[in-house]
């Protein structure tokens, strides 16, 4: 048996919030390896015990304190989080990994390896899939995992060569081996639920203060945005999805074990003006559908619906969704089976960006989407993003325009930075961006810096991010 542990960095904490969910990705991995008779705990070094946040305008404004971070590798938190690390005694530890959180792993697992050189080091997740070189650039990790991790993990843990498993890159003399991606599992309902008990560090109180509620049942993605790292990092055609059977199932469970107990906060649940700079979360629980696109196939979806409104689950819910998926029977049908926000990625008012994009949507149908969800009375998050590569003022002020038009409940806006391993990352590298000599650490949407536009006027974003000002006085599920 070995001891594990999946670590799941700071971000938000360097901005002086936090995040409280379960990171899924990790929690599968923990599942299967206890599954098999190990010993598998999560770590989130994000986590506070605290249920106010900073509001979204103030992560922008908290650029300059994040940095400072990558600056002082002996910095209070780097040492807390090591610290915590080796009082778990870990044969191995797992990071998850996207762009932004590069450095952090960087500083955590050079720590750890000066302090525990006997413990093994892994990357998975998002970044370590799509940068086959990242053995290079983070010496003191030992393999990392491309695409999915369950089987791929649990054979390094159990002692195979790593030259001989699926998806692992690892060390020689002769430079790094690979061995291609992680086979795809074919089967993902026979996979265990993600682990949702054996979380390192916290106390029986602080436990319940974790999101335990997200679900996935879609692996994958099938469209082609190309600013989004889905396409590469699962591969179009290998959309995987859960039978409703197994979801309905899932939602039941977590009901049964952990609703029922004493649960003051749910980190998914109501986001809540507290001051001008802060969001406190009072609520009970809600799931989270994770799916990169809950509604792909309309058929399947009506199916789930169906379920939970036959089953009488009486559970709020909320998902991710393209307005080109839905009509009225969804909408009617999301309303009857208790969800209380669909999030909708708008990205752009200007159907000339959304093209440039590859969205395959248009301003139109997310004008008729966002109406059958409003006539059916479900709540909706708009994301938009703004900074697109040769994105004019007038492009954005259409976004502007359009995302008072469509009169969305809570507005999410993001600056574009194009993620390591997207097409939008090469097209800019080939126009002469020199994204690859970015610290991995810029790579999140809260900068504020318009990394790959020259055009667009600092007044026009400023009246673009003045949109969050409309979140102050609705309430709701974000």
């Amino acid at each position: 048996m070995a001891k594990v542990l999946l670590v799941n960095p700071p971000f938000y904490r360097l901005l002086n919030s936090h995040y409280n969910a379960n990171s899924l990705g990790i929690a599968y991995v923990a599942a299967y390896l206890n599954s098999r008779g190990h010993d598998a705990w999560l770590y989130n070094a994000d986590f506070l015990n605290n249920n106010t946040f900073l509001k979204q305008k103030n992560l922008f404004e908290g650029f300059d304190n994040y940095k400072k971070f990558f600056q002082d590798d002996e910095n209070e938190l780097w040492n807390e989080i090591v610290d915590k690390i080796i009082e778990f005694e870990p044969d191995w530890v797992g990071y998850t990994s996207y762009t932004a959180n590069i450095s952090a792993i960087e500083i955590i697992s050079k720590k750890l390896k000066q302090k525990r050189p006997i413990v093994k080091q892994v990357i998975g997740g998002v970044h370590a899939t799509l940068d086959h070189e990242i053995l290079n650039k983070i010496i003191s990790i030992d393999y990392s995992i491309q695409r999915e991790g369950e089987h791929s993990m649990c054979e390094l843990v159990e002692g195979k060569n790593p030259k001989n498993i699926q998806g692992v890159v690892s060390r020689s003399q002769n430079g790094l081996i690979y061995n291609f991606d992680a086979g795809v599992i074919q089967d993902i309902d026979n996979l265990p639920l993600p682990e949702r008990d054996k979380f390192w560090g916290l106390t029986s109180e602080e436990k319940l203060m974790v999101d335990v509620s997200y679900i996935c049942s879609i692996r994958g993605c099938p469209y082609r945005c190309n600013y989004c790292a889905s396409p590469a990092h699962w591969k179009r055609d290998k959309t995987q999805y859960r039978s409703p059977k197994s979801i309905i199932d899932e939602m039941l469970y977590v009901k049964k074990k952990y609703w029922n107990m004493k649960k003051e906060y749910d980190f998914s649940a109501s986001s809540n003006v507290k001051s001008k700079n802060e969001l406190i979360i009072e609520d009970n629980s809600t799931i989270y559908f994770v799916d990169d696109i809950f509604t792909v196939h309309k058929e399947r979806i009506k199916q789930i619906l169906h379920m939970i409104i036959d089953n009488k689950l009486g559970m709020k819910w909320k998902c991710e969704a393209r307005t080109d998926h839905l009509d009225k029977e969804i909408c009617q049908l999301m309303k009857k089976a208790g969800c209380i926000r669909v999030k909708l990625g708008f990205e752009s008012g200007s159907d000339r960006i959304l093209k440039m994009i590859e969205k395959d949507e248009t301003t139109d149908d997310m004008r008729h989407g966002a109406k059958l969800l409003r006539e059916a009375n479900v709540p909706y998050t708009g994301y938009f993003m703004a900074g697109f590569p040769s994105e004019t003022d007038d492009d954005l002020r259409q976004t502007i325009e359009f995302a008072k038009e469509i009169k969305a409940d809570y507005y999410s806006l993001s600056v574009l930075a194009p993620y390591y391993g997207t097409k939008m990352y090469y097209d800019m590298i080939e126009e002469g961006f020199e994204l690859d000599k970015k610290p991995w650490e810029y790579f999140f949407h809260q900068t504020g810096d318009l990394m790959v536009n020259h055009t667009i006027s600092q007044q026009v974003l400023k009246e673009y991010l003045a949109l969050s000002d409309l979140n102050s006085v609705r309430k709701g599920y974000v």
